[in-house]
Formats: C-alpha cells, structure tokens, sequence
C-alpha cells in the first residue's frame, strides 16, 4: 500500500471522527433523547342540589323541601336532582367522556357493618360526548328520583327474608368516566357525585359525597425512556469508536512513517549505487550456493568489492532483496518495511 492510500484512510478516518463527534455533541445537548417527566393537571368543581318534592297534605304549604333539611318519609313524593359536573386541565386535550345516572340500594345489619344485600338500577342512558383540543368540560343532568319505588323494594326484601332490624339506604350515583390525552399524557379519569338517601325509616337526613371536590390533581409519566437508553448505548458506541479510529489514525500514522522511512532508504540505495545493480523479476534458485544474510548494505558493498559481480535487486510488495551471486556463494540482503527501524544501509 503507498503513502497516498495511508493519507485517504486516515482522512476518511477524521472524516467518521467528526461526525460521530457532531453524533454525540447533538445528543448531548439537545435533550431529545433525554428521559423526562411529563405532567397533565386537571381540577374537578362538582356540585350536587335537589329539591325533595312532597305529596299533597295538610301541614306544608310549599311544593317541596330544598337541601339540607329533614324529609318524612310518607310526605316524600318524589325527588329532583341537578348534578353538576366540570373539570378543567392546564393543557389542550383530546378524548372522550361519558356520563349516566344509576342508583343502587342495600340492605344492612342494624350496626352497619356488614351488608345483607344490594342491587344496582339503571335511572339514564350513557350518554357519550368527544373530545378535541379542549380545555375541559362541564356536565349539567336534572333527574327524578321515585324515592317509594326504591322504599318498596327495600321494606319487600325485608319482609320476604323477615330481615325486620335491617336497615337499608339509597346511593344515586352521577358517573363521569372520561379518557383524555394532554400534554404527552393519557389517563381515565373517574368521578362519582353521590346522594344517599337512607330507606325504611320514618324521617330521613341526605348526604352529599363530591368525590374530591374542587382539588388540584396531576398524572405524570416519564417519556423517553427508552429513547434516552438507546442514546446512552449509542453514545458509547460513537465514544468508543471515536477512540478506535484514533487509535487506528495513530497506527497509520506511524505505518506511513515506516513507509517513507523505506522508501527514502531504498531510494538513496538505487540512486547512489544504480552502476552496479541490477533489476531482476523474481529471485534467482539458489539450490547448492551457499547462502549468506547480511544484516546491512554496507556489508553486501564490501562482498561485491571482493567478487566484482553485479548486485541483484528484487522488489516485492512489502520488502526487497539485494543479490550477489559468485561462483558457489549468494550474499543476501533483506529490507523490509516492517522492521524499518532497525534498518541500516
């Protein structure tokens, strides 16, 4: 191989340093392969209002009873429930959101502790609604509750099964499930408003359960992860060929090194002694001579001063040979690129 051929290797060489190095530097400080944590918040503000309409009777002059206050039960005709509903996030989302109204009613020991038995009822269909770079929403659903339809079916589990200390309650649940993507972030979210309604007692109290109303909550997830490990195996693999090319760059130096160390040691020989040497193409039999290694050119000179014949000069691809041939005796002088420093002419 010349010296050119070296010189294009080692240029193709720094050619991969440098944009393995712009490789690495890039992922370095751009941070797109960086793993890092992402968050969507989202606030719920929910609220429950009814009115606790009355039967006609002689003691109460108005419709219906508002929130808060104590019912009789046998003056309850029917109740009227608003659910509110709303949820905002701090970035654009897209997705979905369902909501419905169901109503469950249980029986239990007298204590409360253990349950006897419970069952759901359907009170609205499911209704749907999509979701496209909002901030949030809000739900607004009015139903009637037949408060004696749920009574009855209590005081006849109660009488069936001769459960007389059971104690019984109402749950009317508003559901808001949702699935939201913002912010790089996908999460269900689901939210029940609750009024619970106690059964089988003469008078009864309700109860509002909002379900973490009006706090601040957050998802988070962290992207990139295996994006940042790829990039941490790849940086070491750039930084390790980096490494290796220099090495290698360092090696060819020194072998072109060699290379014209060989080439101007051979050249002074051709140029200075060319009237006594002798160009052949392949190296002459020596089969019967005695064969002589000399370790310089200065040593073949001083046998061609004793036998006057021609030096011969074979050159192959990494090494040459000088040759003097006498009548049963060859010198032989070996030059290598490989050994070059310990050349001596």
């Amino acid at each position: 191989m010349t010296a050119k051929k070296y010189t294009l290797i080692q240029l193709f060489f720094v050619l991969c340093i440098i944009v393995f190095s712009i490789i690495d530097v890039y992922m370095y400080f751009s941070g797109t392969f960086e793993a890092k944590k992402v968050t969507l918040k989202y606030q719920e503000d929910n609220d429950i209002d009814y009115k606790v309409y009355l039967k006609k009777n002689d003691f109460f002059e108005t419709k219906y009873l508002g929130k808060g206050e104590t019912y009789i039960t046998s003056l309850i005709d029917h109740i009227n429930v608003d659910y509110n509903y709303k949820i905002d996030f701090d970035s654009l989302i897209n997705g979905s959101y369902t909501y419905y109204v169901y109503a469950t009613v249980e029986s239990n020991k007298s204590n409360g502790q253990s349950k006897y038995w419970s069952k759901d009822y359907k009170i609205t269909d499911e209704k749907k609604v999509d979701l496209k770079k909002s901030t949030g929403f809000s739900v607004h659903e009015n139903v009637d509750i037949d408060y004696n339809k749920y009574n009855n079916i209590l005081l006849s589990f109660k009488k069936t099964l001769g459960l007389s200390g059971a104690n019984g309650i109402l749950r009317v649940y508003f559901a808001v499930n949702s699935e939201v993507e913002g912010n790089q972030v996908s999460t269900p979210i689901e939210s029940k408003l609750l009024l619970a309604l106690p059964l089988s007692e003469q008078t009864i109290e309700a109860k509002v359960d909002l379900d973490a109303h009006d706090t601040v909550k957050e998802v988070s997830k962290v992207i990139n992860a295996d994006r940042a490990r790829v990039s941490k195996v790849l940086g070491t693999i750039y930084a390790a060929a980096i490494v290796f090319l220099i090495i290698l760059i360092i090696f060819i130096d020194k072998k072109k090194k060699n290379l014209n160390k060989y080439e101007s040691a051979l050249k002074k020989i051709l140029n200075t002694y060319d009237g006594i040497i002798v160009n052949i193409n392949k190296i002459p039999d020596l089969t019967g001579f005695r064969i002589i290694d000399v370790s310089s050119f200065e040593e073949l000179l001083d046998a061609h001063g004793e036998v006057r014949m021609p030096i011969n000069f074979y050159r192959g691809e990494d090494k040459c040979y000088f040759i003097l041939v006498s009548e049963k005796t060859a010198w032989k002088y070996k030059m290598s690129r490989m050994n070059v420093q310990n050349l001596k002419i």
